[in-house]
């Protein structure tokens, strides 16, 4: 039986391997990938569910298909694709070697999770699918462990497999080695680097849930390649590297001006290079790579301008001016923020944020900046606002999409939230939503009108249902539901009817 029945690996939604992410990352790389609006999807290891189900209510018009090998993960799949009433998505038990002719061509190919955690042979089986099932234009992502930091996690996970061996320890591995990965940091010479590494190992395997640990590091199969390695044997399976997934990692040179200019030099022009050598600087340890097929001629340079083709949409909302005239834009829900002194820049969040969470076309925020600034700037408003913007989304402070998705615009008058968030109200605090990210409901309150909102209860409905036994008016409680469904919608939970 695979381990992943008996123990559950916890799935939730990734924005990363998204279509509409996948799409927008082509675009700046000139390619022109199929429309995320009506598109076939492929989820390999799917799991659960957790991050291709969301995905059916976000592109209703789209098709989706999980395979996973373990049967239980998609039972569960299967019976909350049943109650939500979904019928784009479709998951099944699948041996991955036996995936066939059958399931046709796919957009966008999803496997993370699973790369590094396979044998070599099914590693060349992922690879395979991605060149004969994906589309001519399509966009697979790939995750995996890489070099040089994957080998020192590969050095641990080897310490603690040797223990568990060692004294016999069948029961709570996952404590047992955790707590041995710490004896070796409190043993170890104050002045060693060793201990340094062993200490940064511990702390990252003490913030991980123990499921995922008892999988990701003391499963039965582990792996780690440097990229190159990884580059190169996509490209004898008919692939070619795209972008990093983070578009960080794909559009952003290092921060020191410096180690930019030593990376080209050391690369020579060489894009694999690159990014290896820049994987030696940060340490990574791990890898969202995006593929396409090889024949596609893609264009490394120029992103502003394939900005100007996108939709664009921030969380972003003003909240103070600096003295020398800078404005300050904090995210919602979050502490990050940024101070801004162009104009222009500031005008498009300030117009942005009125929209939020639906986006605006680049075209169309342009025209409406250039209404507002003196004539001598008009010329310059397309130019600047695609750097600013492209900066922006690089520091995750803006989305770029390429669609509109079904996200009200306002709290309609009988307002509704997914089948699937009210599903998950029921039993857990963290929601899917419509933006392909998840929120924390924490108020048990909030959770309980989340469940009310499936489109048929208007305001006054939502309030007769909400009024506590005793202690609040019903004013006051009006008051709390108008606030929290204009929450929900601010977060992207509210469907547009």
């Amino acid at each position: 039986m695979s381990e992943y029945n008996q123990i559950l690996y916890p799935t939730h939604v990734h924005s990363e391997t998204h279509p509409d992410t996948l799409a927008r990352t082509a675009v700046l790389f000139g390619m022109d990938p199929p429309p995320v609006q009506q598109c076939r999807v492929l989820e390999i290891a799917c799991g659960d569910g957790g991050n291709i189900i969301p995905m059916g209510f976000e592109l209703p018009n789209s098709e989706f298909v999980g395979i996973d090998s373990a049967s239980i993960p998609i039972q569960h799949a299967q019976r909350v694709i049943e109650r939500c009433g979904i019928k784009n998505v479709t998951v099944q038990a699948l041996d991955l070697m036996e995936f066939g002719r059958d399931f046709g061509t796919f957009d966008y190919i999803i496997a993370h999770g699973i790369y590094s955690w396979v044998p070599e042979t099914v590693q060349q089986r992922i690879l395979a699918i991605c060149r004969d099932h994906l589309s001519p234009s399509g966009v697979a992502f790939i995750s995996f462990n890489t070099g040089p930091a994957g080998r020192i996690r590969q050095l641990t996970r080897d310490m603690m497999m040797f223990h568990l061996r060692a004294a016999g320890i069948e029961a709570d591995p996952v404590r047992e080695g955790r707590e041995f990965l710490q004896t070796l940091v409190d043993l170890a010479d104050e002045t060693s680097i060793w201990k340094a590494v062993l200490w940064e190992e511990t702390v990252r395997l003490s913030k991980r849930p123990d499921s995922v640990t008892y999988h990701d590091e003391l499963g039965s199969g582990y792996s780690w390649a440097y990229f190159s390695d990884f580059a190169a044997d996509a490209e004898r399976s008919g692939l070619q590297f795209l972008s990093d997934a983070t578009l960080s990692d794909a559009i952003e040179p290092p921060s020191k001006p410096e180690a930019a200019e030593a990376l080209e030099r050391l690369a020579q022009g060489d894009v694999i290079k690159y990014q290896q050598y820049l994987d030696f600087l940060v340490f990574r340890g791990f890898r969202r790579t995006l593929l396409c097929h090889s024949g596609i001629r893609l264009k490394r340079s120029r992103f502003p301008e394939r900005v100007q083709t996108l939709l664009v949409a921030s969380p972003l909302s003003k909240s103070s001016v600096e003295p020398d005239g800078g404005v300050v834009f904090t995210k919602r829900r979050a502490s990050a923020s940024v101070t801004t002194n162009s104009p222009i820049v500031s005008l498009a969040l300030e117009r942005l944020e009125t929209d939020w969470p639906r986006a605006k076309p680049f075209a169309e925020l342009a025209r409406e900046i250039a209404e507002q600034v003196p004539p001598e700037q008009k010329e310059d408003v397309p130019a600047v606002l695609a750097q600013g913007l492209l900066k922006l989304a690089a520091n995750k402070l803006v989305d770029l999409r390429t669609h509109q998705g079904p996200l009200a615009a306002s709290v309609e008058e009988r307002p509704m939230a997914t089948s699937l968030a009210r599903l998950q109200a029921e039993a857990t605090n963290l929601i899917a939503t419509l933006l392909h990210t998840q929120v924390e409901i924490s108020d048990p309150q909030s959770r309980r009108l989340l469940q009310l909102i499936d489109g048929t209860r208007d305001l006054g409905a939502l309030v007769s249902a909400m009024m506590p036994e005793q202690g609040v008016s019903r004013d006051d409680t009006e008051t709390n539901v108008r606030a929290a469904l204009e929450a929900f919608r601010g977060m992207g939970l509210l469907v547009s009817t």
